[in-house]
């Protein structure tokens, strides 16, 4: 059952990068485009601005998952292979329950702030485009980060070292 459940954030997350991917090309052409518009043409792209800014709190959100399915966080590592391998076996459990502790807090703020965007019907100042949208591809993006930390400590407790590392 847990592997069904792995392939299907797995399969999730590989959805949410072809989305991110999108969003960055999106900022990259709306970008370009308000640079040749000012520069050539003496206008700018109106509400150029705020759209990047949701696009880019969409793909930021989009990214963690894909980072962590292929384990690319920035580690640093001090002290912890001067220890022998249990201890080291703790230290990664106990990094990894840390981890889903503050990710849990922090998808729970995520899941209310989303809600009060959604019922205030918040909206950006120049094109009044809706928060709302933006704000549930970023708690989608993150609950699949923190599923992905939730199956990695299950695998590190269970003591599944190697499948902890697969793409």
């Amino acid at each position: 059952m847990l592997k069904k459940i792995e392939n299907g954030v797995r399969r999730a997350v590989h959805l949410l990068a072809w989305f991110a991917a999108a969003t960055l090309v999106a900022i990259m052409t709306m970008t370009f485009a308000d640079v040749i518009g000012r520069n050539f043409f003496g206008r700018s792209l109106i509400g150029t601005v705020e759209t990047v800014q949701l696009m880019m709190g969409v793909l930021v959100f989009s990214g963690l998952a894909v980072t962590e399915l292929h384990r690319r966080h920035i580690v640093v590592e001090t002290f912890q292979g001067l220890f022998p391998k249990p201890v080291r076996r703790v230290s990664v459990i106990v990094n990894s329950l840390l981890a889903v502790g503050v990710s849990g807090l922090l998808l729970n703020q995520l899941f209310i702030k989303t809600f009060d965007v959604f019922d205030e019907k918040e909206f950006t100042m120049i094109l009044k485009l809706p928060y709302w949208p933006a704000a549930i591809l970023m708690l989608i993006g993150f609950a699949l980060f923190f599923m992905l930390l939730v199956l990695r400590l299950i695998r590190e407790v269970m003591g599944d070292e190697d499948h902890s590392n697969d793409n």
